[in-house]
């Protein structure tokens, strides 16, 4: 069972959003864009035991406007299976609905309400059977209309939000990893082939199954636990019971059995507390600091994917939280790791989770004048494109997705010495969100465009007119008009080249003498770095066209170009 699709209205900064899930779905954007409100989209109407009109208030209604409802549903491929009676071929049920209305006539009228309904493949109510049949009768259908608790608790959703309170992942919470492993346990405990030796009083042993050995083990720790005043109190509920009902408990205590009985197995499992030894002593996990804390859910969230959970949904915040910048690369391949069997939804800031080969798993989120929206590449994947981009993978490269204005050139050169000319100019490219990324070559800008492009990125390409990459000076001149035609007239992707190479427009610029001085200056270092510190000198002109690159750069797009 996976999240298919997600399409919510007029919720906090969402007005409108449809958004296709893949299996693992990246979400990457500037704070405040949105991101958080799609996870908590799904989390409020899946991750709770009760959905009801109080899971929702107005300050959760876009805008605050007071005549909106707010809509979330949720699209599951495959379906649902549900049979509301057993030995019956259950229903597939491809869509829960959630609404946040108001009544509209009547006594309540103007009064929040939450509908919850279910769809099937058709996008109506499924037809389930009525009744159990008698003998001779015939079968009777009837709509689904609500939905089903045991069908919300069957979406095995686990949530990790900013807050990496241990507590959140202990058995005790309901869609934790634990509950949920533990539920596997538990499954596994039930099994008939599950059995122990214990010993006899004679010496001998006998083979039982491990749930008698449990049963027996708690209601002889029960009884122990029966002092006097467990037993004043467990009669005194009886007695009080029998007179609720009518019956005299003197004469008539054999109508009502009541005693307190040892946990079922899954209910010792929810009460099991993670501890840490300190000394002679042990503390609960959930006392200890916050980055300790974080360390024991990643922990957990790695046997998680050790133990293969399959089927499970796992919404994430910011993954990347107290890491450093290796263990970020780590726990990046669990992720990759628990996808293969589960479905995984995150949000990031981090070029570490996110990787460009990967590019139809990242979901840009902006917010405009019309809220949070979202972008997704409508790029073909190929086995050409993608081993390509895997030769020029490169976390420096993943900056791109996170970038309000992109900047793509050749290699390190122009990389290391455009943005000195940028503060010789006193622009901020940093607070404008511009990014400036080498590619690795000439011929691989093409593919960096064609996914910036395919997000909708404002995009700039810089390249030598006359580039070591080609020895046929034919095939180049195509490839050069190529990338001239990724230029749109709207001013969203801009092309630019240098004639002949970068070098030459700054010998150009400063001058052949200078020039020569300067590479003298700077003899020992490689061509990347002396042009880096040639760009550093006060001085020195700046070579055409590099002004005008880095204008277009550090200007941040509007909201409505952002939108549009």
């Amino acid at each position: 069972m996976k999240i298919s699709k997600i399409h919510i209205e007029n919720f906090r900064s969402i007005k409108s959003l449809n958004l296709d899930v893949p299996e693992i779905c990246c979400l990457v954007g500037p704070n405040n864009a949105g991101k958080s409100n799609i996870l908590l989209a799904v989390q409020r109407v899946l991750a709770r035991d009760w959905v009801s009109v109080t899971s929702f208030d107005e300050l959760d209604v876009y805008a605050h406007e007071h005549d909106s409802d707010v809509t979330i549903q949720i699209f599951f491929e495959p379906g649902i299976p549900f049979a509301r009676f057993r030995g019956v071929e259950p229903v597939a049920i491809r869509t829960l609905a959630f609404e946040y209305t108001r009544y509209k006539v009547g006594p309540d009228k103007g009064r929040r309400r939450l509908e919850q309904k279910c769809f099937d493949e058709h996008g109506k109510p499924p037809m389930v059977l009525a009744k159990v049949p008698k003998k001779g009768e015939k079968y009777e259908y009837q709509p689904l209309v609500n939905i089903p608790s045991d069908v919300r608790e069957s979406v095995p959703l686990i949530y990790i939000g900013t807050n990496r309170a241990l507590k959140e992942q202990l058995p005790g919470a309901r869609y934790s990893m634990l509950r949920q492993l533990f539920e596997d346990i538990d499954r596994d405990l039930q099994d008939p082939k599950q059995t122990i030796k214990v010993k006899q009083q004679d010496g001998s042993e006998v083979e039982i199954r491990r749930l008698q050995r449990f049963h027996a083990l708690m209601e002889a720790a029960v009884n122990l636990l029966r002092t006097d005043s467990f037993k004043a109190l467990e009669d005194s509920i009886k007695k009080n019971a029998l007179q609720q009902l009518g019956f005299d408990p003197a004469t008539e205590s054999d109508r009502l059995d009541l005693f307190f009985s040892p946990f079922d197995t899954m209910d010792f499992y929810k009460a099991l507390d993670l501890r840490v030894r300190e000394g002679a002593f042990s503390v609960s996990a959930t006392e200890i600091g916050e980055g300790v804390q974080n360390a024991l859910v990643l922990a957990i969230l790695k046997a998680f994917e050790e133990r293969r959970k399959q089927g499970a949904i796992l919404l994430i915040e910011e993954p990347e939280m107290f890491l450093h910048p290796q263990m970020q690369r780590s726990l990046y391949k669990t992720l990759r790791e628990i996808a293969k069997t589960n479905q995984i939804i995150y949000t990031t800031h981090s070029p570490h989770f996110i990787s460009i080969p990967e590019y139809n798993e990242v979901v840009i989120v902006r917010k405009g004048m019309d809220g949070t929206q979202v972008r997704c590449s409508n790029l073909p994947t190929d086995a050409k494109r993608r081993e390509k981009l895997i030769k020029e993978l490169d976390p420096e490269r993943n900056e791109l997705f996170f970038a309000s204005r992109l900047l793509l050139v050749e290699g390190d050169t122009e990389k290391l010495a455009l943005p000195e000319y940028a503060k010789r100019l006193n622009l901020d490219l940093d607070r404008a969100g511009a990014t400036i990324v080498e590619v690795g070559g000439k011929r691989n800008l093409p593919e960096f465009a064609q996914i910036a492009a395919s997000f909708e990125i404002p995009t700039g390409i810089v390249y030598d007119e006359d580039s070591s990459d080609f020895n046929d000076e034919g095939e180049e001149g195509k490839f050069n008009a190529a990338l001239n035609g990724f230029a749109r007239r709207d001013g969203t992707v801009c092309v630019w080249r240098f004639s002949k190479k970068y070098e030459d427009h700054l010998r150009k610029a400063v001058g052949e003498k200078k020039y020569q001085e300067l590479c003298q200056k700077y003899s020992n270092v490689g061509k990347p770095t002396r042009a880096r510190l040639i760009a550093t000198e006060p001085e020195l002109p700046i070579p055409e066209p590099v002004p005008g690159i880095l204008s277009w750069l550090a200007n941040k797009p509007s909201d409505k170009a952002a939108r549009n």
